[in-house]
């Protein structure tokens, strides 16, 4: 079980690697080289993928679980690796191609990777028992929040070291060592049958559980996320470094992933989901504030910025998704569990990408400041909401 749960970490780890890389590093590397704020905002278009992978998770799970046969969870994750191996390549082969063909390598990226994820979950909620989710859980958030830190801080470190091209050597080694073990490693089988009439949209979006789960998650991505993607922007036109920013992102995420991990679930099984999520939406706003304060001119500690920024931040998203996820795993059919919990996913990315897009045009047009206060009202719009759900007011404990 430790070595099952440990390799279904691993994976976890590959994906943040790569979308650590992607939203995080990438953009800082982009905005060095003197891309406009509003290109850089068009990156979150590569969310697309895992906004929409939900139309086609019917299929993925239908061919992962064929009745009858064992699952494919493995092979679905070993095709969308290769994929990944391919477009890195181009990557490192032509580093200084033009703006539309980086998106389009980063698009096979994100679409592979998401593709992989629908397998990835649906084994996670199948494979093992209701009462391991905690620990499954804990593997997922902290898994996510060290690749975060390895592809958002070390490949910042990389890169400005090493350059491009060693980068991306660098960036393929670390997918490729924590994916490896869950594929050579054997798997437990999932402990259900495939749903009766096979997955399908329809059959998840039936069960009200479901729908009012998606409501929650809109409602607090939107207050966590609309300034996240801006925060190294943010540093790196107030005067930090690429390897500044890096050490302060590769640490902070590091810490979160191991201890706000561990320490989420323990907060999740004392407090609820509910007060977790509220604590969580408090914190964000804190960074907010003060990123707030700096952007409007107010003498504020630049290195406490950069702290806030890179590790509360962090914290904090970490800690809200602990209580988020733990419920996405609940409210997910077994039977369909690659299908539902990828709707949920799907929620997030959807809201992430539109609100990145905005986010990027309201910092081009009117500065940093109108996008931490849009971001400070969505926290205090959404707090209030999510509390008045009937789901989330069963969910006290």
């Amino acid at each position: 079980m430790i070595l099952a749960l440990t390799s279904l970490g691993g994976l976890y780890v590959t994906q943040s690697i790569l979308g650590g890389f992607v939203w995080s590093a990438l953009p800082a590397v982009m905005r060095d080289r003197g891309v406009a704020l509003d290109d850089l905002g068009l990156l979150s278009l590569l969310i697309l993928p895992w906004a929409l992978k939900f139309l086609w998770s019917p299929w993925v799970e239908a061919w992962r679980r064929p009745p009858g046969h064992p699952a494919r969870s493995k092979r679905v994750i070993a095709m969308a690796g290769a994929l990944v191996i391919a477009a890195v390549l181009v990557l490192a082969w032509w580093p200084d191609m033009a703006l539309a063909w980086l998106g389009l390598a980063l698009l096979v990226v994100a679409t592979a990777t998401a593709s992989a994820d629908i397998a990835c979950d649906g084994h996670a909620v199948e494979a093992f028992a209701p009462e391991n989710y905690p620990w499954v859980n804990m593997m997922q958030v902290g898994g996510a929040y060290i690749g975060a830190a390895m592809g958002g801080g070390a490949m910042l470190i990389a890169i400005s070291r090493l350059g491009w091209q060693a980068g991306m050597a660098v960036l393929l080694a670390m997918c490729l060592a924590f994916t490896l073990p869950f594929l050579l490693l054997r798997q437990p089988a999932p402990r259900s049958a495939p749903a009766a009439d096979g997955p399908s949209l329809r059959a998840a979006w039936a069960r009200p559980q479901l729908r009012r789960g998606l409501l929650i998650t809109v409602l607090y991505v939107a207050a966590m996320k609309s300034a996240q993607g801006f925060f190294g922007p943010f540093l790196v036109d107030r005067g930090f470094t690429l390897a500044e920013i890096g050490l302060y992102s590769a640490s902070g995420s590091l810490v979160v992933g191991l201890a706000g991990a561990i320490g989420g679930g323990l907060l999740v099984a004392r407090l609820g989901t509910l007060r977790v999520l509220r604590l969580a939406l408090l914190g964000q706003a804190s960074v907010l504030a003060y990123c707030l304060g700096v952007a409007l001119g107010l003498d504020l500690p630049l290195p406490v910025l950069a702290a806030l920024t890179q590790l509360g931040a962090s914290a904090f998203l970490a800690l809200g998704f602990v209580a988020l996820y733990a419920r996405f795993m609940q409210w997910s059919d077994p039977g369909q569990a690659g299908v539902d919990f990828t709707v949920f996913q799907c929620a997030d990315a959807g809201v992430s990408m539109v609100l990145g897009v905005i986010g990027g045009q309201i910092a081009q047009q009117f500065g940093y400041s109108a996008l931490f206060s849009a971001a400070l009202i969505s926290a205090a719009i959404c707090g209030p909401a999510i509390a008045s759900l009937p789901e989330a007011e069963a969910d006290s404990r």
